[in-house]
């Protein structure tokens, strides 16, 4: 997607998408003018049915320091007039003049502005002060590798280097330990360990029990080392410690947090925060409803382009909302996110 939304606008979008469950919700929709023929941008739209019948909710946002006047009201009605919209909503991040909302009122346009700050004993609350942190970690170098075996019936650990070569159950050659070292990084969830991890330079321990490597024919299948003193024979890798020097960069991020209250948005509870990881700007959005938090992150590159993020409920893992490659390439550059 384009970067052509600003903060406020995505926090607006991300907030309706948690909220509208049964409907299609569109960031930067390209809706045609009946009168011009042409494509006119609005900054979200929510396409669903309301009592058995269709409707398609035009949603626009400002995030000005000021209060938006009449003019704004005027400008976005004259806008809709000739789009396909059922129904106006305007978002304001610092609210409306008593005009503007008279006017909007008259026009049956929906007026939404952020409401005081969540109290101490609001359902966000925890995000009234600083408690995300944004992380980076930068991997130097491979410090250590240690293999441990199954021998004569015990657990037996030995320093491994990267040429160590790895086998099949069958005897057939796999490759390096190194491969299987590139492979856990890029497949390894290591949220717990950078979470854990102090800021600053450090060794990053990563323990994998039973590796396994993926094969086209057969899937991950068990890694073997041979042992070469005596009669030659396979003893399967158990487990694999990878120890790195790393470094890891913490940052708190200052959360703004806030409700927007009107029709369709029940006085939905919110909390967001800007920055960067990884070079890559990083904005999260928290949202609250019905006794369920959401986290949804977006990422936007140096060339602007945007990729969306969403928390499974369950695990909390981020799952992103982009073709295979970019997320792989997303999943590189990366660290992760703390609360």
């Amino acid at each position: 997607m384009p970067a052509r939304s600003n903060d406020f606008q995505a926090v607006v979008y991300f907030i309706k998408k948690n909220l509208a469950a049964d409907a299609t919700v569109t960031e930067s929709a390209q809706l045609r003018d009946r009168v011009t023929g042409q494509l006119r941008e609005v900054d979200v739209v929510v396409s669903g049915h309301m009592a058995g019948h269709p409707m398609v909710i035009g949603i626009e946002c400002r995030g000005r320091s000021r209060k938006d006047a009449v003019p704004w009201v005027e400008e976005m009605r004259a806008k809709h007039d000739d789009l396909p919209t059922d129904r106006l909503v305007l978002v304001s991040a610092s609210g409306f003049s008593k005009a503007a909302v008279v006017k909007a009122r008259h026009y049956g346009i929906e007026t939404v502005t952020p409401g005081q700050p969540i109290a101490d004993d609001g359902p966000l609350a925890r995000f009234r002060h600083p408690q995300v942190e944004f992380r980076d970690v930068t991997h130097d170098r491979l410090v250590a590798l240690h293999g441990t075996v199954e021998l004569d019936g015990q657990p037996h650990t030995s320093e491994l280097t990267p040429d160590h070569v790895l086998f099949a159950a069958d005897g057939a050659e796999l490759g390096p330990l190194a491969d299987l070292v590139r492979r856990t990084f890029d497949g390894l969830n290591l949220r717990s360990a950078v979470a854990a991890a102090r800021d600053g330079d450090q060794y990053l321990v990563i323990d994998v029990t039973r590796p396994r490597l993926p094969q086209p024919a057969s899937g991950p299948i068990e890694v073997y080392l041979r042992r070469e003193s005596g009669p030659p024979h396979l003893l399967a890798l158990r487990g694999l410690r990878i120890v790195c020097a790393s470094r890891v960069d913490v940052r708190p991020v200052q959360l703004a947090a806030g409700e927007l209250q009107g029709a369709g948005f029940h006085g939905a509870a919110f909390a967001y925060g800007s920055g960067q990881v990884a070079g890559v700007d990083a904005l999260v959005v928290f949202t609250h409803d019905s006794g369920r938090e959401h986290l949804s992150v977006r990422f936007t590159d140096a060339t602007g382009v945007t990729t969306d993020w969403s928390a499974d409920p369950e695990s909390q893992e981020l799952v992103p909302h982009t073709p295979p490659g970019e997320v792989r390439r997303l999943e590189r550059s990366c660290g992760t996110l703390g609360t």
